[in-house]
């Protein structure tokens, strides 16, 4: 996975991570935020590596579906593109 991918997928779940389950929200922060490896998740949990590999790609689906139907990332980037202090000082706030 690239850094790029990996860092909008952060941004979505800083966005759109209340609308999952508190599993899913468990397996992504200890994967992309701890940096756990999926076995080392899989053991923490006591559930199977697939099982970590299912539910870090279910949910990266479930982002991305979240952002295409509500567009919040598009939104913030688009008003960032205008380089207004006030509006960066609102996004800085609320995001």
């Amino acid at each position: 996975m690239s850094l790029n991918t990996a860092l909008k997928l952060n941004n979505l779940f800083d966005l759109y991570g209340e609308l999952l389950t508190s599993r899913q929200k468990e397996v992504f922060k200890y994967y992309y935020h701890e940096d756990f490896s999926y076995q080392e998740i899989a053991d923490m949990l006591k559930i199977s590596k697939s099982a970590i590999y299912d539910s870090i790609s279910k949910t990266s689906i479930l982002l991305n579906d979240f952002e295409e139907k509500v567009g919040l990332l598009k939104l913030i980037d688009r008003l960032k593109e205008l380089n207004n202090p006030e509006i960066d000082l609102i996004i800085n706030k609320v995001y």
